[in-house]
């Protein structure tokens, strides 16, 4: 009997704005398109306001997959007319983080607001707490998690946390630096 390999799914935390630069943008739309290009599904927050809704739009005009998940006190917040693809609409935010993790095989995180820092916070956490043993990806476009990294980098020299956190993510600056690695972890082959 052959043995069909399971389409891979990449849950993306970002930004439900698109910030004050086009950069943002640009950078959600590429990898939307690397995405569908290489059949990895989006797995996201379901919004399709800012970067939530540019970055899902690229990947159903490129023929990718898109899943949703979106708890219902945000229905009408973030846009969901406007959605594309397959929506999963949870009771709370805390059900739609675990719908995202059990629907993903890794994880990304563009620029984003607190909510972003909130979910990808929890995920390294996971990590570092062995409940997850799934990739972490930061997109620092033009220097986005800069701050962010020294804050990290500043709990383990205070000894707060261990070297090991350090180890347990990759910052990318570009989605053309992210897509080989991305592909390497997920083991899927290049469609280049």
């Amino acid at each position: 009997m052959k043995n069909i390999k399971q389409k891979k799914s990449l849950c993306v935390f970002c930004g439900s704005k698109t910030g004050n630069s086009l950069i943002y943008k640009e950078a959600a739309e590429k990898l939307g398109e690397q995405l569908a290009k290489n059949q990895i599904k989006l797995v996201y927050g379901g919004g399709s306001l800012g970067l939530m809704g540019e970055l899902s739009k690229s990947v159903h005009k490129n023929n990718g997959e898109v899943l949703g998940i979106i708890p219902k006190h945000l229905l009408q917040i973030e846009g969901i007319d406007k959605n594309h693809g397959e929506i999963i609409i949870t009771d709370d935010m805390h059900i739609r983080k675990k719908t995202m993790y059990d629907n993903s095989d890794a994880f990304l995180c563009l620029p984003g607001g607190i909510g972003t820092l909130e979910e990808v916070s929890e995920t390294i956490t996971w990590f570092q707490l062995n409940i997850s043993r799934k990739p972490i990806f930061f997109l620092n476009i033009n220097g986005y998690w800069d701050n962010f990294r020294v804050l990290l980098e500043q709990f383990v020299s205070l000894e707060f946390a261990s070297i090991d956190l350090l180890n347990y993510f990759v910052f990318f600056e570009s989605v053309e630096t992210l897509i080989p690695s991305l592909l390497s972890s997920l083991e899927i082959d290049s469609k280049e």
